[in-house]
């Protein structure tokens, strides 16, 4: 019974060792960015304007056709993207206190979805 004990033990801590070694891959990047310094296009497809930071380099990209919308966690077309940013934007103390968070597929660098986090009025 100590034997089968220590062997499971052993099986274990080598399994576990295994494991740790383990290549982790990033598939992508994300970005986040005070709505104050998104500049979202007028129509689905344009460029992006961003500042990462305070003191960054502005940044800009292209929105393709697969990119993903997201409001408050919710999935939204462009439109209703481009709308709850505007609405955000109108009033000063949303805007400060709201995010968007871009996510950029690592090997290609491509937008793939944007997440506009925002105390917005329901």
């Amino acid at each position: 019974m100590l034997r089968q004990i220590l062997t499971a033990a052993a099986l274990a801590g080598v399994l576990g060792t295994a494991q740790a070694g383990s290549i982790l891959e990033a598939v992508e990047y994300a970005a986040e960015v005070p709505l104050v310094e998104l500049d979202v296009p007028s129509a689905e497809g344009g460029t992006l304007g961003f500042t990462p930071c305070s003191g960054c380099v502005s940044q800009r990209v292209v929105m393709p056709s697969s990119t993903g919308y997201l409001v408050n966690n919710r999935p939204v077309t462009f439109e209703e993207f481009a709308a709850a940013v505007a609405t955000a934007k109108s009033s000063t103390e949303i805007a400060n206190r709201s995010l968007a968070g871009l996510y950029f597929d690592a090997a290609s660098k491509r937008l793939t979805r944007i997440a506009l986090v925002a105390p917005l009025p329901r």
